[in-house]
């Protein structure tokens, strides 16, 4: 009995190690309303985890857009420095940490460059290649919305 309880806690500490090593990567969020889609890198600094856009699925606006085939900058930023950066390469989530009881990534934050707005986040695996991405406007996060981002091999 002790033997199959420490091969237990063995597993089980290596299933949660792996899971808060598994967010490193790309990962492709869920279609916008426009058909847009956004390739996450995740990356980790001093023990908190970020997320930087790599790539749009639509690189530049779109026919009728007042920059129509230019390459997406962050418009909607509210501070004004900042509105003409492009969108490839800034954080889109940020100052996570993870949180082995819970196996969850929380305190952070996402952006939306659709709005120039940052919510609160947290992120848990559904399994090894899907990501539970809920931003809210508490910290709480009883009011918001959650997707799914899948991991890109």
């Amino acid at each position: 009995m002790k033997k199959l309880f420490l091969l237990f806690t063995i597993l089980f500490s290596t299933l949660t190690f792996s899971s808060e090593d598994n967010i490193q990567g790309k990962w492709i969020t869920e279609k916008a309303k426009n058909g847009n889609q956004i390739i996450v890198e995740f990356y980790q600094v001093n023990n908190k985890y970020f997320g930087k856009i790599n790539t749009l699925t639509i690189p530049v606006y779109e026919k009728g857009h007042k920059l129509e085939g230019q390459t997406k900058i962050d418009l909607a930023n509210p501070d004004e420095n900042l509105k003409n950066r492009p969108l490839v390469g800034i954080n889109f989530v940020s100052d996570f940490t993870y949180n082995p009881k819970k196996d969850r990534f929380e305190n952070g934050f996402i952006y939306n460059p659709e709005n120039g707005k940052t919510y609160y986040c947290s992120i848990s695996f559904k399994d090894p290649n899907t990501l539970i991405v809920k931003g809210s406007l508490d910290r709480s996060g009883l009011i918001g919305s959650k997707q799914i981002w899948k991991k890109i091999k």
